[in-house]
C-alpha cells in the first residue's frame, strides 16, 4: 500500500488490518465500477481498476489531484460545482445523479455518479467515496427506445411488438383504442389475446412458422383474419409482419388495421354486382323477346312497301314513290338497329351460338363484296377485290365472319365520298400458327388520333353531335369487335385524318 493508502484507510477504520482489509476489498471490487476515495477538498486519495478502466488514467497521474480539474467537463461543471454536490451529500448522507465527465483522451461521456461521506471512528467526516458508472450507451438505447416508441405512436395502425415466445413487449396507444385492452393488461401477456378463441390453437404454429422465415410480408395472405377485442367481440383486420433484430433477439413488429368498415363496403357493392348482374339478364332477356316481336311487324312494312315500289298493286305519282322509298328505308334501319341490340344481348350473356367449321374465305369475300358492290357503285366509288387464287380455308362461324365483313365494309363505303373501298384476303405463318388477314381500305374521311381510341365502344361514334352527318347506331364495330374475339381474333386499325382507313380483321389458327 502507499502511504496515501494507508492514510486514507486509518480515517476510516480503527485497526491497521482493518484498513489493509478494507482496501483489498475495494480493489478487489468489479471493475465495472470507478471507486475513487477523496479528501475533504476533493483531492484524490484513492484510485481504483475501474477508475483507471473509466478515465484512462494511472494512479500516480491522479492521487493527490483535484477531481474538478481532471474529471469534470467545463459544462458540467458550470452546473453542478463539485462543492455543491459535496454539501449535498454531507446534508442528505449522500448524493446521486448523472453528471458530465471526461477521460484523460478528452473523450466525454455521461456517468451516474453516487457521492457519500466518509466518516472516523468518532463521527467528523473526512472525505468522501465517489463511485460512478458510464452510462452513455444505456442513454442511447433510452432515446432511441423513446424514438422508436414515438414511431409507434406516430403509426395509424394498431402496433405490436411480440418476442420469440409470443409475449407481448412493447404496443402503441392505437392498439388500446382497437382492442380495448390497457398497455398494462397486455404487456408481457401471450399475443393470442388478441386472437378469437375459436382461433387460439391453431395461432402459435403460425407464429413459429413466421420466426423460422422471418421477411416483411402480409399475414395470412388471401385469408380472412379476425382480431378479439376484450368485451369479445370479433372484428375482421389486416396484418403486416415486419421482423426485428434487437441485441435481446429477434422480435416481431405486427402492423394490425380494422377492416370491419372495407368489409361492409365490399359485401355492400358484391349485392349491388348481383343487382345489376340480374339487372343485365333481365335487359338481355327483355331485348330478345322484343326483337322477335318487333322484327315482325318491321318485315311486314318492308315486304309491302316493296310490293307497292315495284306497282304491283297499280302505278305510283313520284310523291308517292318518294315517301314510300323514305318509309322502306327507315324500316330496314330500324330493323338493323334491332338486329344488332339484339347481337349485343346475346354476346353479353353469352349465349351466341358459334358452329366452327372450314370456311373458304373467298367465298365469303366475294359475297360481301356483292351485296354492297352496288352501294359503292350508287356513290360513285371504286370497288376493288384483292383475293389469292387458291382456296384460303379457315375454321370459324361462316354467319359471324361474314357480319363482321358487312360492318366494316359498310362503314367504309358510307365515309368515303371520293375515290375507292377495297377489299384484300391475305394469310401467312407467324410464331408458329396460322394468320389470316382480311383487309377494307378506303379512301374516306379517316380518323384523328384522338377519336381512334374510343371508336370500339358500344353506342360510341367519331360525331356525336345531333347534326352529325353520318347516320348509325354506334353499335357496328363494337359487335364486329366481341364477335373477332369470340372467333380468336381481332381487328386493327390504321389509319390518317383526311386520307382514309384500314380496318384490318386478323384470325389466327395454331
Amino acid at each position: 500500500m502507499t502511504m496515501t493508502q494507508r492514510l486514507f484507510a486509518s480515517t476510516i477504520v480503527g485497526t491497521a488490518q482493518e484498513a489493509v482489509d478494507f482496501i483489498t476489498t475495494l480493489l478487489q471490487a468489479s471493475t465495472e465500477y470507478s471507486i475513487i476515495g477523496l479528501g475533504l477538498e476533493g483531492t484524490i486519495l484513492l484510485w481504483n481498476e475501474g477508475a483507471r478502466r473509466l478515465y484512462g488514467y494511472e494512479p500516480h497521474e491522479v492521487v493527490d489531484k483535484a477531481t474538478t480539474t481532471l474529471l469534470h467537463t467545463p459544462d458540467d461543471v458550470a452546473v453542478r460545482k463539485p462543492w455543491e454536490i459535496m454539501n449535498a451529500a454531507l446534508r442528505d448522507g449522500k448524493w446521486e445523479g448523472t453528471v458530465q465527465q471526461v477521460r484523460k483522451n478528452g473523450a466525454q461521456f455521461s456517468a451516474r455518479v453516487v457521492l457519500t461521506p466518509r466518516r472516523d471512528l468518532v463521527g467528523h467526516v473526512v472525505g468522501f467515496l465517489l463511485i460512478a458508472k458510464d452510462i452513455s450507451e444505456e442513454m442511447r438505447a433510452a432515446r432511441a427506445e423513446e424514438k422508436f416508441r414515438g414511431l409507434l405512436e406516430s403509426a395509424p395502425d394498431a402496433m405490436v411488438i411480440v418476442n420469440k415466445r409470443g409475449d407481448i413487449v412493447l404496443i402503441n396507444s392505437q392498439t388500446e383504442t382497437l382492442f380495448g385492452y390497457t398497455r398494462e393488461e397486455l404487456l408481457g401477456q401471450p399475443v393470442e389475446i388478441l386472437v378469437p378463441a375459436r382461433l387460439r390453437d391453431k395461432h402459435p404454429d403460425h407464429r413459429l412458422h413466421y420466426f423460422t422465415e422471418p421477411r416483411a410480408r402480409p399475414m395470412g395472405a388471401g385469408l380472412d383474419l379476425y382480431g378479439a377485442h376484450k368485451d369479445g367481440h370479433g372484428f375482421p383486420v389486416e396484418i403486416s409482419l415486419s421482423p426485428l433484430e434487437t441485441p435481446e433477439g429477434l422480435l416481431v413488429s405486427s402492423s394490425i388495421r380494422d377492416v370491419t368498415d372495407r368489409k361492409r363496403a365490399e359485401r355492400t357493392l358484391q349485392g349491388k354486382n348481383i343487382e345489376l348482374e340480374h339487372a343485365s339478364l333481365a335487359k338481355d332477356r327483355f331485348l330478345a323477346s322484343m326483337s322477335h316481336e318487333l322484327r315482325t311487324p318491321l318485315n311486314a312494312i318492308i315486304g309491302f312497301t316493296g310490293t307497292l315500289l315495284m306497282r304491283l298493286p297499280g302505278p305510283l305519282t313520284a310523291d308517292q314513290e318518294t315517301q314510300l322509298q323514305t318509309v322502306q328505308r327507315s324500316a330496314k334501319q330500324l330493323l338493323s338497329l334491332i338486329n344488332d341490340l339484339l347481337d349485343l344481348a346475346k354476346i353479353e350473356s353469352g349465349t351466341v351460338e358459334l358452329h366452327l367449321e372450314p370456311v373458304v374465305c373467298q367465298s365469303v369475300v366475294q359475297e360481301v363484296a356483292t351485296a354492297l358492290r352496288p352501294l359503292a357503285e350508287t356513290k360513285g366509288l371504286g370497288f376493288d377485290v384483292q383475293v389469292p387464287a387458291a382456296a384460303l380455308v379457315v375454321r370459324t362461324d361462316r354467319r359471324a365472319l361474314s357480319q363482321i365483313l358487312l360492318n366494316l365494309t359498310n362503314n367504309a363505303i358510307k365515309f368515303t365520298e371520293h375515290g375507292q373501298v377495297c377489299l384484300e384476303l391475305h394469310q401467312h405463318q407467324a410464331d408458329g400458327q396460322r394468320r389470316t388477314e382480311i383487309r377494307i381500305r378506303d379512301t374516306g374521311i379517316g380518323i384523328q388520333p384522338e377519336d381512334q381510341v374510343k371508336l370500339f365502344h358500344a353506342f360510341t361514334q367519331v360525331d356525336g353531335s345531333t347534326k352529325r352527318r353520318y347516320d348509325g347506331t354506334g353499335l357496328g364495330l363494337h359487335l364486329s369487335q366481341k364477335l373477332a374475339e369470340l372467333l380468336s381474333g381481332h381487328i386493327t386499325l390504321q389509319s390518317a385524318y383526311g386520307t382514309g382507313s384500314t380496318f384490318t380483321l386478323v384470325l389466327t389458327e395454331s
